[in-house]
């Protein structure tokens, strides 16, 4: 094989590399459609959700926002979900999924509650080559006690996350950007934590709460893993602080430019 042909070839594959590649951990949002009766004072709610999947994907809903999320393979779309009511934002009992359609069961990796801002999630695994369609129906019962519709929703852990990805753009620049891992922590504010952001002992509020988690750092010259932290007041839905640290050793693609 000739010197000029073994590059071509090197390249190409890179090329098609890239592009069987190019859908992995895309996503899409949209708004579920809303069903004949919607009604948030209702004290129980389903949606239908509809998708197209191909290998893997991650499906979330939160209120009457639907994410998917591609894993691996084309990337997955909604098909038309629609929904009774939003999925309440304080209080879910009985929450409950049927399986309507599709070739492989769809998984619920997590019910709703308090712990992951109310955040269903369910996964969808097709390995039989090609796409299919998916439908199933979640079930719920919104708190006997709730006769009012929801208050507005602060959802604490993106409202963390985007306080940590401006510090991080504003350290970092154009080209730099950070992927959060899924799941993040939550726990009241410490002692030592609030010693840390300038409070002395004793002097933490219980009006606060800290979130922990990590994700991916990235720019055109370096990848490395961080952990992030914040402390939100959650009187006033406001995040106080948010700050992260790198983890592990990065991996360099050139000496230019280092992460900081």
């Amino acid at each position: 094989m000739s010197k000029t042909i073994f590059p071509r070839l090197l390249l190409t594959a890179t090329a098609v590399l890239a592009a069987g590649q190019c859908h992995a951990q895309s996503q899409i949002q949209v708004s579920a459609r809303q069903l004949p009766g919607w009604d948030l004072k209702q004290r129980e709610g389903h949606c239908q959700i509809r998708l197209w999947v191909d290998d893997r994907a991650e499906v979330r809903l939160r209120g009457d926002r639907i994410w998917v999320t591609t894993l691996q393979g084309a990337r997955g779309r909604d098909e038309g979900s629609a929904c009774s009511q939003a999925l309440p934002f304080n209080a879910v009992r009985d929450f409950q999924i049927h399986q309507v359609a599709g070739r492989t069961r769809v998984a619920m990796a997590q019910e709703p509650g308090r712990a992951n801002n109310y955040t269903a999630m369910f996964s969808v695994e097709d390995r039989q080559g090609g796409g299919d369609n998916y439908e199933f129906e979640v079930t719920w019962r919104a708190d006997t006690s709730m006769t009012n519709v929801p208050a507005p929703f602060f959802d604490d852990v993106r409202a963390c996350q985007d306080a940590v990805r401006q510090r991080f753009l504003a350290q970092n620049g154009r080209g730099s950007y950070v992927d959060f891992d899924n799941f993040a922590d939550r726990q009241g504010a410490s002692n030592d934590w609030s010693r840390n952001h300038g409070r002395g002992r004793g002097q933490g509020s219980r009006d606060e709460e800290r979130i922990q988690g990590r994700g991916t750092a990235k720019s055109r010259s370096e990848t490395r893993e961080i952990s992030y932290s914040c402390v939100i007041d959650t009187q006033r839905n406001v995040v106080q602080s948010g700050v992260y640290n790198y983890s592990g050793e990065g991996i360099r693609m050139d000496t230019r430019n280092p992460l900081k």
